[in-house]
Parts: C-alpha cells; structure tokens; sequence
C-alpha cells in the first residue's frame, strides 16, 4: 500500500545522532521522553551531561554539565527531575530542578535504591518503591507484588484521576521458550488498596463515554503475548474499572494479536491512547505497529514501522498519535492519515459501521456518503430521534444543511407527539452552538410560539449564532431583558459577563442596566477579580458623574483586606494590572497576605509591566529572588537590581550576585554592587554562593577592605562553617589567591584553626597548613602535615623532641616503620608508650632481623597488654637471639611447645621444630595445627619428617596416621599406596579419600572406596579415570558388589569403549543383574552385537525377546542355520514372521528351509507349503499339511503332485496325510489319473482300517443289546414280585380297560417285543454301487 494511502503515517521527526548523541547513549536506560514536548538523554562520557531537547525545536538541544543515574523532563514545563546513588550507600537522591530560573524546586533522600521513577501530568513523579515526590514528603502508594520479583520495569501509569495505578515489568521466558520474554502486571485501585495480578506487556488508561451514561467510564487496555501448554496466545483486553452502579457500563472486549510467522519471539513493548480518534496503539520490539478501535477492539491496521528495534514510546496527544524512538537513534512520528484512514477501514476493511464511527468522532472525511445513506435509512424508518443524533454528530457536518433542515420541516406532525424539527433541534442543543441557519430557523419557531423567553436563556448560553437575519428577526418590537441575560452569562461565564456588561456600558443611548446594579451581581457571587475589571475600566474616563462609583471601587479595597481567599486576591491584582492601575498592583502585592504567590510571580512576568515594585514585592516577600534577579536582568532593568540590594533587602544580595554570575553578568557591575552595599551585605552567605561558581576571586578586595575595617559580620554559613570575616579571607585567598594565604596567617590570629589548616590541607597548601596548625597547638595534624604530605620524617622527629607528646611520638613512630627505619620506630614506640602497632611492628623486626630490638620492644607491649601472639612472638625473638629451647622445656605446655615450634620453624631450625613437634602432635586438636602451619610456609620434607617420627610414639593416634597418608598424597604420591595397604585400620578413611580426590591419585582413592565399602563411587572412579585405576580382576568384583544399577549399564559402555576383548566376562558376572534388553541395545547401537555373542547365549535362557532377535540375527548372518534352527525351537519369544521374511529369499537353500519351518510354527501353512514346493522340499510340505489339519492344503498339495508328475510324492503324501486326505477324493484322483498303482497301499490301509472300525462297532453294539436284555430280565423279575404280594391284598373293584383292549402292564400279560431292528449284524451285503464313477462323497 502506498504510504499515501496508508491509514497512519510515519515520520522522522529527529535523528538523535544528528544532534551529537553517540550510539552507546541511545538505550532505554539513557533517554527519557515523558511527554511529546521534550526529550531527554543521559550521557556519561566524555564527560556526564543531560542533553533536553525541546520538540519544536529539535535542532537546538540544550546541553548542561549534569551528573545522575537518570533524568526526566516534566511533560509540561521546563522543569528536570534527577535520581542519583548517593557515594558508598543503596540510597537514592531525588531533585527537581527549574531549567529556566537554574534553582532547585525540592529534594529528597530516599532510605532505599530506587528501580524505576516515572513522571506523571501532575509532576509527582511516582515510583516503584510507591513514592511521591510533590509538596509534601515521599508517599507510599503500595507494594509490588509477588509476580513482578526478579522482573526490570518498563513502564507506570496512572489513570487522570489518579484512582488506578498500574506497573509493567518483563522477565525470561518460560524454559521451553526462553526466547519469548514474559510480561507481568499490577493493576492497583487506590480506592480499594487492593492490586490484582496479570500478565501483560503493555497497558493504558482511557477514557470513554458508552452512550445513555452522562459520565464517562475509565478504561484499564493492555496487551500480552505467553505460552500456554505449547501453545502461544497473544491478546488485547480492554475492561472497565470501577463500574458505575445503576448505569449503563462498556462491556468487556478483546481482540486477537496476529504476529507474523518471522515475528514469533516479538513482543508488545508500549502502548498509546489516542482519545482524538478513540483508536489504540500496540507498538512491539522489533517494530511492529497494531491499531484498534477502543470502542469496538476491532483491528483496524497492522504494519512494521521501524526495521531497528524499539524501545521507548511517547504519547502525541496534539495530533493524536505517538512519538516512537528505536535502537538507531530515530525519532518516529505516527500519525493518523486523516484523508485515507475512513476509506481504508469502509473498502479494505469492509467494516462501515466502524468507519462511520470513527469518521464521527475524529470529525474526519471520507464517509460522507456512508452517513447520508444511514441518515435516508433512518428517515425512511420514521426514526427520526435516532436521525437527528446522526445529523447532530456528523462528519464535518455533511448533514447540519438547509436540506436536512427542510426535511424535518416536511413531516407531519403527529397529534401529542413533538415536531421531528424540534427535536433535531433540541438533540443539536445538547450538543453545542448551532450554525447561522439553525439558529434563524429555531428563533422563528419560538418567535411565532411567543416563547421569547427560551431565545433570551439560548442567547445567554451562546447557543445560537449571531446573523444580520437573526438580528432583524427579534427586534421588531423585541426588547431584550438585559439584566436577566446577564445574569445568565454570569452563571456559566463571568469573563463572558464582563464582556457583555462591558459591551452595555458602550451602547448607543447609554448602558441599558445601572453600573452599581452590575457591580452588586459581580460580587454577589464573590467575583471581585471581574467587578474590579469592570469598574476600573468604566472609570477611566474619571467623570464627575462616576464618585459613587469610585466610593465602590474603595469599599472593594476595604473588602479584599476582609476575606481570605488567594484566588480573589490574584485576580483583583490581574484586573489593577491589565486595567494599568500599577498603584493598585504595588499595594495589594505589598500589604496582601492571602494571593498564591508562585501564580502571582509568573502573571506579573507574563504581563511585563513597566513598573517592576509589585513583581519585587512578590519576589522578595515569597523567595523567589533567583527567579527576580534573572527577569530583571534579562529585561534590561538593572536599576532595579541596584534598588532592591540598597534599599528594599540587602541581606538577599548573595541571592543576586549568585543568580547574575550564573546569568554572566559583567564583573564591573557585580563588584560595584557589592560595594555599594558594604557592611549590610552578609558576607558568609555571600562567599558561598561565589564559592559554587568558583569566582571567589571576586571577593579578596572587598573582604580585605572589610578586615582591615575592622568589621565583623557573624553567619552560619553552608559553605565553610566558619565564624568570622579572617576564615572567610583565608579562605578566600586558598580558593583564589593561594600566594597570601601564608601571610594572613601570620597576620591574623581570628579565625578557625582547624578547619582553615585542613582547607589548606585539601589545596595542597601545606606549609601553610603547618604554620596554622603549630600556631593553634594541634600538634597531631601538624605532625601529620609533616610526615603524610611534606613527607619529611626528620622534621617530624625535631617537631616531637620540642612538643614531647605520646600521640605526637606514636606517630613519627608508624611513619618512621613505614619507611623501613625500624630501630627508630621501635625507639620511638617505646618513647609513646605505644603498644597498639605491636602485629607490624613484629613484622618489621623479623623482615629487618633486628631481634634485639623486638625483644625490648615486646617485653614493653607485654606490660601494657596480655596476647598470646605478643607471647609467641617474645619466644621467637629469644630464639632467634639463643635463649629459646629452654625456656620450652621449663614451661613444658603444649601451648609453649607449639609456640617454640613455630617460632623454630620460621627461623628454619627444623631439628629444634621436630623436637618441639613431637610434643605436640601427640594432642589430637593440635596436631593439623602444626601441619598446616608447615605446610603453609612450604615444609613438606620436613612435616612428613616430623608425622613419620611420629608413627612410633607410644602416644600415636589415628590422626597422625590419617595426616601422614594426607601428606603422601600431597607431596609423596610414591609412598601413599603403600601406606594406605599397612595402615587401613588406623586411617580416617573418609578424610584421607577427600585428600586423595583433590590430589587426582585415583588408584589409591579406588582401594580407599573398596575399604570403606564404598563400591559404587569406587566403580565410578575406575571408570572415569582408568589410565591409571582400572584392574580387571578387581572391578569385576567392585560392579557386582554397587548398588546403582544405573553403574551397571555405565560398565558396559566403558568395556565397550576401552576392553572390549574382555566384556563378555565383565557381563557374565553381571548376567543376573542386568536387563539383557538395555544390553542389548546398547551393543545394537553401537553396531557391536556379534562382540557379546558368548553373553548372549549363556543367557538366552530366559528367553528375552531382545536376545533371541539379536542372537537369531547374528545365526543369519553368519548362516548358521542349525544354530539357528536351534534357537528358534527352544525359545519362541521373538518376531517369528518378522524372521521368516527377512531369510525366506535368502541365497542359502537352508535358511530358506528354517523359513518354512518358521512359517509352519507360526501356523502360517500356505506360506510354508508355498516355500517348500519353491525349493522342492515335498516332504517338509507333507509334514506341514499333515500337522496343518487342513483337508483343503493336503488335496492340494496332491494335486500339485499329479500335476507336477511326482507320483512317488502322491503316494508319499497319500501316507503322510493319511489322516487329512477324504479316501473318496484320494481314490478319485488316482483313478483318473492312472495311478491307482501308487494309491493301492492307502487304499489296503484304508480298508484295514475301517474294517476294524467296523468289527468294534458291531462288538460294542452286541454288547449294547445284551445290556439292554438283561435290563429287561430285571424289571420283569421286579414285576413279577409285585404281582405276588398283589395276590396277599384284599379284593378288589377290576380296573377298567385299557384303550385297544389288549393287556396291560401289570394285569396278567405281556405284550410281545418288538422285532430287532435291522443292522450291520446281520451283514446281508454291500450297498449297491452307481452305476458309474465313484460312490457319493461322505461324511467322515
């Protein structure tokens, strides 16, 4: 899209290093721009500065010699806030600086680090440890929350009631996106003092009006971009704070952030509120600009506007846009393209409700036609309220015409309701002032209805345009009500009210309403500003007519000194000053207690009047002398400046000579200033303020002048506090003149010695500083002088003789060691009675061997103090001169032992320090004492020669022993293992492992592991370091003996990589331990499976998949086949058809064979009998169709045989699938093939076998009858039984008969039975056969 086009428009207001700014400067942290007025730069090199610059003009940047750690321009004054790390503590300094009058507004110490300050409208600027700095002290807003800890904040903000406050900051990403940096915010109600936790990048406050609700809702927007669950979401949230109750709010919103495929990682980092177009700015790192609707969150527009990363953002409210800065240095404008931005969002958008929208709020071009299409829709709907608000709102007023005009007019009126006319009008009232037309139209209205009245109220509230027609309109016999129009206007607009009352008393005919009737309405309501306005300038004329007028003017005079309230004060001062009354202004700001004196300072500046009293009054009164000096001197008053120095307050003249050096004002007229007052002028105050802009220089004449007077002018002053005119001369002359100092203080005996000798101390002026401090008797600075700065020791040791003071001595004493003189210094030590130094005096005396001297030295130190290293140290010295190793043994204390052993060891007498030893490292606690005291002075031969005497003390303790292997392994590896293997049971194993690990003697730390039964870290010691710890034997029994099994799996990489000759071993030992599945695969992938062969057989056992696999992959490859046989038939875990595809094609004829087999263990029996008739194995296909059971495959398989002409394999596999193969199918076959020869034997085993079937049926059917027989004998035997004992009973009525008459059961007969039925029994002959082929298939 062309830029043209484009619904917002960039463009480069400033490059930063155009203006001189280097690129190291251009950073978030270094520049500032708190408002689209001025920006602000920090530079730390060459030298610190702050660079403003001014945006109107940018080409002019204003440069001042400032140093801070940060620095921001107040967003609507010429005003500087500075943070800056006071020296040595965490503690923050604030300073709020006016750059126009150069003096400091306020300041504050703040008892913590400050992260983050921000500035606000209101200039509190407000931080993250919750301060504000205004005109009261720093105050606590609230406490960060958890989510933002460890988080740099990017931004604060707060909303223009400052009821919600919000704070921004940015940490690392999550772990799985550390690239996607993660914004947290804190959303805080000052109301409620609650805070609530979000993620977000970027926020902003605004405000909007949602309709049918008359105030306005304040909105929270802000935008973030996170990861959730992979996923990344990024979304722009627009909520109301602080719903009203009871009315109507604006309903949540949120819209997506679409970031671009090569904009994954980017993220918001700012965000502005245009409230000129209702439309939001989301502007990301690396250049990417969102726009928004606020009402609607529809996306409006979306396009990179800087190829350089940005970091900072500004608002523009004047254009309604933003200012944008990036890493380049570049300095953005965004604009809105008031041409284009409605065509864009009505054609590429295709959103024309939203186009309209913002046609009507920006008041902008573009949706005319949109606007007068939704107007003739809603006229043709009689919605004629909902048109008169589109009509009232247009664009531009497309629709505020006659036309629209003439169309309400048109409509007829229905009966009670009102007029479309009056209510397009009424709707355009409640919006504002109507046009010339409008008005014309809506006076005839009320004119014709007689309603006079409601013109005179719109009238009064400029709600009509005035015309030449309106005016004609009302004045045929129309007198307007002044006084109540007045009295309107007075109500909404008094400097309205005095126009109007001023426009009365210039009428043709005099004024309508009485002077006095219009003074009275002005102060009725207590505005005294526009009544003294009022009267003032009807009084200019000074008319006879007019005293009562002036009696008025008095009693306001009388009244202003009656009342306390600051704003009627100010104004009757605006109104004397704009009315010329100077008199008046010079009293008023004279006598008057109660005007707010900044506001009156500034208007009286402002309005520059010719008289500078009442602007000297203000200044004078109410401290703003800086602020006086500079405007009088720029404006070329400086009568005044002699005025106000001689005769109004000369004890601010320091005041002016400060401001006027700082506004480079010649020298001749500051020095005849200062003259001119003398002996009024404070002087200390005075040299202070020269002292700042280092032009002391400036005040030796006039200070002389005044000491030889003889004049005396006490002050505390902040500068020097001194107390009198010599301090300030003496000091005057080191700052300016350093050549008189020495002569003032011979002269002078008045002034303070101590702080003018160290003055002179820090110039440099050290004789002079000398000669003060002798003639004051401070001896110790003035030896000091002598010894730290003229760096003359004899002189010193002179100046001591004369004065005879200790501290004077004790400190010629630490000079005189410092330069090596140490039998002086131990003269002179002992001259002060100084027994403070003792720890560098000792160490002087042994680097200089002057013991002699030590020994006097100590025995004084011993008087004054009681330390055992004082003690220590009288031993060595006695040993260095002879007296030692018997006062060792008259003590005979472990303490003095080891003293003496010390003391023999520094003085290398390592024969007495062995002797002395003996004694001590017999005691537990002091034995690692002595060690280390050997050690550390580099006698190792020595220490071991002392712990190996020590082996064979009765008294020997496992500590000896213990520190003996330590120092083997420190300085004696060759003797440590053999050390370890005599004496394990007397070693601190864990100690001397400690020793040996940071030694790297990694053999002996693995045999220290397997005593201490530490196997695991003895296993992971071999394998690390095996140049030199490995022993085959021996780890096989460390591995099997640890407890990781993780160490396990370690092993087996490790033989891998170093001894793979010997693994298999390694793993035998291990085979019940391990997972031969991770084995396996660890070989697999390190392409050496043939290599643990052995293994794998010895444990094939256990029939793992991963084995069998393996192990039957290496048969393959080797072509093993019997083996392989082998394997498959003992252990069947593994992918059996996954093998049998793999070696089914292979080249060898018997590994096509096992193929088959696999396929006939699978049950995969076609592909088995496929396989062998390939290869010509019938007889393995006849076992397989035999152990198939399938009739079908076995009849096929014969059918391949007659076809392929193998009759011996149709006869072999008539008898191998006997079982299977249908004789009728077999003989059928044969029959038709002529081979009934080859199928005679089935058919004679065939017959043999069914003969026998047929005999054991016939068997076992006799026996059947012959059970059935003799059952039927018994239940006759059991009938006949019961007929007997029928025969004992009583007789009885005969039963009637039976249905068929014959006998029954029971009654005397039997029945005959039944014939046998026909069987095989009887054998009476075959079937008959067809007549042709064979008999019919049966079932078997």
């Amino acid at each position: 899209m062309a830029a043209a086009n484009a619904p917002i428009l960039m463009k480069e207001v400033l490059t930063l290093p155009s203006i001189g700014i280097n690129q190291q400067f251009i950073t978030f942290n270094n520049v500032t721009m708190e408002s689209e007025k001025y920006l602000c730069v920090r530079e730390t090199a060459p030298q610190n500065n702050v660079v403003i610059v001014d945006m109107n003009l940018p080409m002019q940047p204003l440069r001042r010699p400032i140093t801070a750690d940060s620095a921001l321009m107040n967003p609507n004054s010429r005003i500087l806030a500075l943070k800056a790390l006071l020296p040595g503590t965490t503690q923050d300094h604030l300073q709020i600086f006016n750059i126009e009058t150069k003096t400091k507004v306020k300041s504050h110490q703040m008892p913590e680090q400050v992260i983050f300050y921000e500035c606000q409208s209101s200039w509190d600027a407000e931080l993250t440890v919750s301060v504000l700095i205004g005109d009261a002290q720093p105050l606590k807003m609230f406490e960060r929350t958890a989510n933002l800890a460890n988080n740099q904040i990017i931004n604060y903000r707060c909303d223009p009631a400052e009821k919600w406050l919000v704070l921004i900051g940015i940490a690392p990403g999550s772990p799985e996106r550390p690239q996607l940096v993660k914004g947290n915010m804190q959303l805080y109600s000052v109301d409620q003092q609650r805070s609530q936790s979000l993620e977000a990048h970027a926020a902003s406050f605004a405000s909007f009006k949602v309709p049918g609700n008359e105030n306005p809702s304040t909105l929270i927007v802000f935008a973030m971009k996170s990861m959730n669950a992979g996923q990344v979401t990024s979304k722009l949230h627009i909520i109301e704070l602080g719903a009203q109750p009871g009315k109507l709010g604006f309903t949540k919103k949120q819209a997506d952030l679409f970031f671009p495929p090569d904009f994954a990682d980017d993220f918001p980092v700012a965000m502005q509120i245009s409230q000129k177009y209702g439309l939001i700015y989301v502007i990301t790192k690396l250049g990417l600009l969102f726009v928004y609707d606020l009402e609607t969150a529809s996306a409006v527009y979306r396009n990179r506007i800087s190829p350089d990363p940005i970091f900072l953002t500004s608002e523009a409210s004047a254009v309604g846009g933003f200012y944008a800065i990036n890493r380049r240095g570049q300095v953005l404008l965004a604009t809105v393209n008031e041409a284009a931005i409605v065509p864009f969002v009505s054609g590429q958008l295709n959103n024309l409700e939203l186009a309209v929208n913002i046609a009507k709020r920006g008041n902008l071009p573009g949706a005319e036609n949109l606007v007068i299409q939704r107007f003739q829709e809603l006229f043709a709907q009689t919605k004629y309220k909902e048109a008169a608000e589109l009509a009232a709102e247009s664009p531009q007023g497309i629709l505020r015409t006659p036309d629209t005009v003439a169309k309400f007019q048109s409509v007829p009126v229905q009966a009670g309701q009102t007029p479309p006319l009056l209510q397009y009008f009424g709707t355009l009232l409640t919006r504002g002032k109507l046009n010339a037309f409008e008005s014309l139209e809506l006076s005839r209205l009320v004119v014709n209805q007689n309603k006079k009245n409601l013109l005179e109220n719109w009238l009064a509230e400029d709600k009509l345009e005035c015309s030449e027609e309106l005016g004609d309109l009302v004045k045929v016999g129309y007198m307007p009500d002044y006084l109540f129009l007045l009295q309107t206007i007075l109500r909404t607009d008094p400097q309205g009210a005095v126009n109007f009352a001023l426009m009365m008393s210039q009428m043709e005919g005099g004024c309508p309403v009485d002077y006095n009737t219009i003074t009275d309405l002005f102060l009725q309501r207590n505005l005294i500003r526009e009544a003294t306005a009022f009267l003032l300038d009807v009084l200019k004329p000074n008319l006879p007519e007019h005293g009562y007028l002036q009696t008025k003017l008095s009693e306001l005079h009388k009244y202003l000194k009656s009342i306390e309230d600051p704003e009627i004060h100010f104004r009757y001062i605006e109104a004397a000053a704009k009315t010329g009354q100077l008199k008046e202004v010079e009293r008023v700001t004279r006598e008057s207690n109660f005007y707010d004196p900044e506001k009156t300072k500034n208007f009286l500046m402002e309005t520059k009047l010719p008289d500078a009293r009442p602007l000297i009054n203000v200044c004078d009164r109410f401290g703003f002398v800086p602020d006086l000096t500079h405007y009088l001197y720029i404006n070329n008053m400086l009568r005044y400046i002699e005025g106000y120095v001689q005769k109004v307050n000369p004890g601010n003249a320091p005041l002016v000579v400060g401001q006027l050096l700082d506004d480079e004002c010649p020298e001749d007229f500051i020095k005849g200033l200062i003259l001119s007052v003398r002996s009024l002028l404070p002087v200390a105050p005075l040299a202070e303020e020269c002292e700042k802009r280092n032009r002391l220089r400036l005040l030796t004449q006039f200070l002389e002048h005044l000491v030889s007077e003889g004049s005396q002018d006490v002050h505390n002053s902040a500068f020097s506090g001194n107390s009198n005119l010599q301090n300030l001369l003496i000091l005057t002359a080191v700052k300016a003149d350093p050549s008189r100092v020495m002569d003032y203080v011979n002269r002078l005996d008045n002034f303070d010695g101590p702080a003018v000798g160290e003055v002179a101390v820090e110039a440099q002026l050290y004789e002079e500083a000398f000669a003060i401090f002798k003639k004051f008797n401070l001896n110790v600075q003035a030896v000091n002088v002598l010894l730290d700065n003229i760096q003359s020791i004899d002189r010193a040791v002179e100046f001591a003789f004369r004065v005879e003071e200790d501290i004077v001595w004790s400190q010629v004493a630490k000079a005189q060691l410092r330069a090596g003189l140490v039998s002086d210094a131990v003269e002179s030590f002992i001259r002060a009675e100084d027994a403070t130094q003792f720890l560098d005096v000792i160490r002087a005396a042994e680097d200089a061997n002057v013991y002699h001297d030590l020994v006097r030295y100590l025995l004084m130190v011993r008087q004054q103090t009681k330390e055992p290293r004082v003690d220590s140290e009288l031993i060595y010295a006695y040993a260095k001169v002879d007296r030692l190793i018997d006062a060792a043994r008259k003590a005979n204390s472990a303490k003095t032992w080891k003293e003496v052993c010390f003391a023999c060891v520094d003085a290398e007498e390592f024969r007495l320090a062995q002797i002395c030893g003996l004694n001590v490292i017999i005691q537990v606690d002091d034995m690692e004492e002595v060690s280390q005291y050997y050690q550390n002075r580099g006698c190792f031969n020595e220490i071991i020669s002392l712990m190996e005497s020590g082996l064979g003390l009765e008294r020997a303790h496992m500590g000896i022993f213990t520190e003996l292997g330590v120092l083997y392994a420190r300085y004696r590896h060759e003797k440590l293992m053999e050390h370890i293997k005599l004496f394990s049971t007397r070693l601190n194993i864990p100690k001397l492992i400690r020793a040996c690990d940071e030694q790297q003697h990694w053999k002996e730390l693995t045999y220290l592991y397997i005593q201490y039964d530490e196997f695991d870290n003895a296993a992971a010691t071999v394998m690390n370091h095996s140049p030199e710890a490995w022993d085959h034997m021996q780890f096989k029994d460390v591995v099997a003996k640890v407890a990781n099994v993780e160490l396990y799996y370690k092993a087996v990489h490790f033989y891998l990589q170093e001894h793979p000759d010997l693994i298999n071993d390694m793993l035998n030992v291990l085979a019940l331990r391990l997972d031969h599945t991770r084995v396996v695969d660890i070989m697999r992938k390190a392409g050496s499976l043939p290599l643990v062969k052995p293994y794998m057989i010895a444990v094939q056992s256990n029939n793992v998949s991963a084995l069998n696999e393996a192990l039957n992959e290496i048969y393959v490859e080797e072509e093993d086949y019997d083996r392989l046989r082998e394997s498959i038939d003992l252990h069947d875990n593994f992918d059996q058809i996954g093998l049998a595809q793999k070696i089914e094609k292979h080249e060898l004829l018997e590994m096509r064979r096992v193929a088959a087999y696999i396929y006939k263990k699978a049950g995969r029996w076609k592909q088995s009998i496929a396989l062998s008739k390939k290869d010509k194995h019938y007889k393995d296909a006849m076992e397989t169709c035999s152990q198939s059971g399938d009739r079908e495959l076995a009849e096929e398989l014969l059918v391949y045989f007659i076809e392929e002409g193998r009759k011996e394999c149709f006869a072999g596999c008539l008898f191998v699938c006997y079982d299977v193969i249908r004789p009728d199918v077999a003989l059928e076959l044969a029959w038709m093939n002529n081979m009934i020869d080859f199928a005679f034997p089935y058919l004679l085993l065939f017959i043999r076998e069914y003969t026998g079937k047929v005999d054991e049926l016939i068997k076992d059917k006799i026996e059947a009858q012959n059970e059935v027989k003799a059952k039927e004998q018994e239940e006759k035997e059991a009938i006949a039984q019961q007929n007997m004992y029928a025969q004992l009973l009583p007789l009885a009525l005969p039963a009637p008969p039976m249905p068929g008459g014959g006998p029954q059961p029971g009654m005397g007969g039997f029945a005959p039975p039944p014939p046998p039925p026909m069987g095989m029994g009887g054998m009476g002959g075959m079937p008959p056969m067809p007549p042709f082929g064979m008999p019919p298939m049966g079932t078997y």
